[in-house]
């Protein structure tokens, strides 16, 4: 598997458990992340990358604030789920 696909396929993970859990503080996020696929340096990377482009977010300003999906996250989870991303 490639660089490219292996981080589309965290990334999708990634706004997967968002997407089921809710919200999800990013100790949590990370454990049921790795569980699944990845390292904590793609996950870190990965986590970066969905933040800088607004697909997940903070809940609120606080340090220790869950992340939530965001509608962008949203509709990019759904372009990744059928393969068009």
């Amino acid at each position: 598997m490639k660089k490219r696909e292996r981080d589309l396929q965290l990334a999708r993970i990634m706004l997967a458990e968002l997407m089921k859990a809710g919200s999800l503080r990013r100790r949590d996020l990370e454990k049921h992340t790795l569980t699944k696929c990845g390292t904590r340096a793609t996950f870190d990377s990965i986590l970066a990358f969905l933040k800088g482009q607004g697909y997940i977010a903070k809940a609120s300003a606080e340090y220790m604030a869950p992340y939530q999906i965001t509608e962008k996250g949203k509709r990019f989870l759904e372009a990744l789920s059928n393969g068009s991303a």
